[in-house]
């Protein structure tokens, strides 16, 4: 007998929150910002996997995006080098697509916000907490979790 008793040690994922490629039901449990102060701000969406019939149950993933500056206007994003600005309209839609759905597909509705909510400066992604989701999860590698979709259940 091994240190894994029977099972065979190849078989064992050496990530501990690794979730399988596939699609779960979850739950929003945490949405906060977060802010260092050597980084730029971050809104960060965790989801704990609530199938009752999966091995990976009450696992946890992670969103992270990256927010632009506050001060950010349009007239600061035309005077951006044009890689940085790549880089932010695809963080930015990204970002978009999960919380306020995918434009040109309906059945991708993301995690039900409206555009309009995102525009108050006072928006908190605590109300997110609770939401019943539907995900996709994809991997890279081998530690990466990497959640590719989310749409809100529908009642």
């Amino acid at each position: 007998m091994s240190i894994f008793g029977q099972l065979d040690a190849e078989t064992i994922h050496s990530n501990p929150f690794f979730i399988e490629k596939g699609e779960y039901t979850a739950e929003v449990t945490k949405a906060y910002f977060k802010e260092a102060a050597d980084k730029p701000r971050q809104l960060v969406i965790e989801y704990t996997v609530t199938n009752e019939d999966s091995q990976y149950v009450d696992q946890k993933a992670y969103h992270y995006f990256t927010l632009v500056a506050s001060d950010m206007t349009a007239e600061k994003f035309a005077l951006l080098p044009a890689d940085e600005q790549k880089n932010i309209r695809r963080s930015n839609s990204a970002l978009k697509r999960t919380l306020c759905g995918d434009d040109g597909n309906s059945s991708k509705n993301g995690l039900g916000v409206s555009a309009d909510d995102l525009n108050d400066k006072d928006w908190n992604p605590e109300t997110l907490v609770g939401t019943k989701i539907d995900m996709g999860i994809g991997n890279y590698g081998s530690d990466g979790v990497n959640v590719r979709w989310v749409n809100i259940q529908s009642e």
